[in-house]
């Protein structure tokens, strides 16, 4: 859990008062009543004050149930190789993206909120060998290098149909995440994305559904122009014409690039009773392409901050000092 400095009131009432994200520890579940606590921690004599509980998890629709975080720590979830190979399903012109979600779940008492990042931290091979993906750039013969994912808050009713476009002067990557501002509108980078707000529990766990968009890079082989041309004569012996034009644009299946192309040579004969040959041959080409069922999956890691309405203190940045369990 990231934590934030914070002022000490002068008397003790107001002590006792002050909610904080000090000493804090994120539950375990909710069913099971094991929720972490905050405590003053300042150098008095006394017993400690119970103040508030936190909790905060998420969830996939491969992975059942709630994931949550035992101490603060980041949760994770994982996009399947098995989805991102879906890509290779796209066909025609400018196709609907494959689309994966994901879910954030939590809570926080008292004038306590809850924010948390998102980072798309990492592809997993099947033999557990990762390759970093903060930079959003994937590992080269990797479906995912040849695609473009984003990563994006739902809108409403759990929307994902708009997109973010790619913002103009950034470096060229595989990966995008996105996060959205108060007012709605999308920004490049998810830190500190408002789970609840500070005091606005109410009763229950509030929950933020994200979007991975995937569509592979496949560039059409080329626009074509059609033109046909109709001519016939009645029985009047007066001709009539008429001439209609129109355009295709022709795109391939996505794939991987090719391993190669490679020759084939088959000759064969055979000597019958009488001693005659017969021979013949036959020749061909074949490219080979590698097998995407080996795609990496993908690791989401979630990490939660405590939020506070205190304004003495400091709230969320980009980075938090985190605090042992």
């Amino acid at each position: 859990m990231r934590a934030h400095g914070f002022r000490w009131p002068r008397s003790w009432a107001g002590r006792a008062a002050l909610v904080t994200a000090c000493a804090c520890s994120l539950a375990l579940g909710l069913a099971t009543g094991a929720k972490a606590l905050w405590f003053d921690s300042g150098s008095a004599v006394g017993p400690a004050v119970r103040t508030g509980t936190v909790a905060f998890a998420a969830s996939t629709r491969e992975a059942p149930g709630l994931v949550y975080s035992p101490d603060g720590s980041p949760v994770r979830v994982t996009l399947p190789g098995s989805v991102i190979g879906r890509v290779l399903e796209q066909t025609g012109v400018d196709p609907d993206p494959i689309v994966w979600t994901f879910e954030a779940s939590g809570w926080a008492d008292g004038i306590a909120g809850m924010a948390y990042d998102v980072v798309v931290s990492a592809q997993v091979t099947a033999d557990g060998g990762t390759v970093d993906l903060t930079s959003g750039v994937a590992a080269a013969g990797t479906l995912l290098h040849y695609t473009t994912t984003t990563v994006y808050p739902a809108a409403v009713n759990g929307d994902c149909s708009a997109v973010p476009a790619t913002p103009e002067g950034v470096a060229p990557r595989d990966v995008y995440v996105f996060g959205r501002d108060d007012v709605g509108d999308y920004h490049l980078g998810a830190t500190a994305q408002v789970l609840q707000a500070p005091g606005g529990r109410t009763t229950g766990s509030t929950s933020q559904l994200w979007c991975v968009a995937m569509s592979f890079d496949v560039a059409p082989d080329g626009d074509y122009v059609n033109d046909v041309q109709a001519l016939g004569r009645g029985l009047n012996g007066k001709q009539v014409g008429a001439t209609d034009t129109w355009d295709a644009t022709v795109a391939f299946p996505p794939s991987l690039p090719a391993l190669g192309e490679y020759y084939n040579l088959a000759q064969v004969w055979g000597t019958a009773d009488d001693l005659t040959i017969s021979r013949d041959q036959d020749d061909w080409d074949a490219v080979l392409f590698p097998d995407p069922s080996g795609e990496p999956s993908v690791t989401i890691t979630l990490d939660p901050a405590v939020i506070n309405a205190n304004p003495d203190v400091a709230q969320p940045s980009d980075h938090f000092a985190r605090t042992g369990s």
